[in-house]
């Protein structure tokens, strides 16, 4: 085999190269592994807070998609997951406390296709705006689409909710949150590979600016849709996993002033992980996901449960918009500036607090249309 010459009187084969870049990916890979399958393994509690935030990573994600790579702001993004959840949810409806596999597999297939149709629609709306009007429309959107559809007694069990039993072999709470583990390998793949592809290049392309991306043949309005239907697509499985997760469906999840608040945890999520970035957007949807328990179990510890459990609604909506001042502010790139350094050593290269490449997370936000 040739060897490739590095510098005077050094010599590594490519074979080698490959070794040298892999080992600390593995490396690094077996202690977060085992933190991700061990620590929900502890208990129950446990892994139910694991597996809401394994549904928050993938509206993370989706929300990447169409916000970090498109451009486009949605405030209606509580809508797709709802629909995800509604239609998982009658799909699988059943009498017993179990469902059958096959059915439940289904669930998921039309929950992504139903909420996916629907971004399309919405998309299709909004293609000749963007911004602020953007914002409104999806507003309005998510809005009306909850009232009108969620609400309905046929379909959300005459307010009483839709039974969302989950398989015998997904009952305990550890054994879906594998599950969901899973999916959120299916939201992370499909990511990738947008990312990596002509596609995402030319819905890059469109949030950076798109009469240059026209000018260059980027085909705009089906770019737009394309990003709108694959982020709705992925919010969908996520509701269908937030239905079985609680095994039931309620319209006011998703309706009135939860759901509102929803939209937005979304919309910061998606800013303070850093627009187009990943691995921040992941570790920030985490981290919304289980502020509530983490700091509900510190107000039981301290003696603090009553007032906590009288203002969490006001103290994780502070804690939201500080993250995202400071993020606006002192911080355009995000979580996923802060930790790009460990991410770039999982990724094999040499552990640096120095950017190499630049600072990829403030101009992600900068050339965004993701503007006030």
């Amino acid at each position: 085999m040739t060897a490739v010459d590095l510098r005077p009187g050094v010599s590594v084969t490519p074979d080698s190269r490959v070794a040298r870049s892999v080992l600390p990916r593995v490396i690094a890979g077996v202690p977060l592994l085992l933190l991700l399958l061990l620590v929900p393994a502890h208990s129950a509690d446990w892994a139910g807070y694991a597996s809401f935030a394994s549904v928050f990573v993938m509206v993370g994600l989706s929300m990447n998609v169409l916000t970090g790579y498109t451009g486009q702001i949605s405030l209606g993004h509580q809508a797709f997951v709802g629909l995800g959840a509604l239609t998982a949810a009658n799909v699988i409806h059943t009498n017993t406390t179990a469902a059958d596999p096959f059915m439940f597999g289904v669930g998921f297939v039309l929950a992504a296709v139903a909420s996916g149709g629907a971004a399309v629609l919405l998309g299709a709306v909004a293609l000749r705006i963007r911004g602020l009007y953007l914002a409104l429309v999806t507003l309005i959107f998510g809005s009306v689409l909850a009232d009108a559809i969620f609400t309905l007694p046929s379909l959300n069990g005459q307010d009483a909710g839709v039974s969302a039993y989950r398989p015998t072999a997904l009952a305990g709470n550890y054994a879906y949150y594998l599950f969901t583990l899973a999916l959120v390998g299916v939201c992370y793949y499909v990511d990738v590979c947008v990312r990596r592809s002509k596609v995402g290049r030319g819905l890059v392309a469109l949030r950076d600016n798109e009469l240059v991306a026209s000018a260059f043949g980027v085909n705009v309005l089906g770019y737009k849709l394309l990003g709108f239907t694959v982020s709705g697509a992925m919010a969908g499985l996520a509701g269908a996993a937030f239905a079985f997760r609680s095994e039931l469906f309620s319209d006011k999840d998703f309706t009135s002033v939860p759901g509102f608040n929803l939209a937005l945890t979304f919309v910061v999520i998606a800013v303070v992980g850093g627009l187009a970035n990943r691995g921040g957007v992941i570790a920030a949807a985490i981290f919304f996901a289980l502020v509530n328990p983490l700091l509900e179990g510190l107000a039981a510890h301290t003696g603090w449960s009553d007032f906590y459990g009288g203002h969490k609604f006001y103290i994780s909506n502070a804690i939201g918009a500080t993250l995202l001042l400071q993020t606006v502010i002192m911080n355009p790139g995000g979580l996923g500036q802060v930790i790009r350094p460990f991410t770039r050593w999982f990724a094999g290269h040499k552990f640096s607090l120095h950017d190499p490449d630049g600072d990829g997370g403030v101009g992600a936000m900068e050339g965004s249309s993701v503007r006030a």
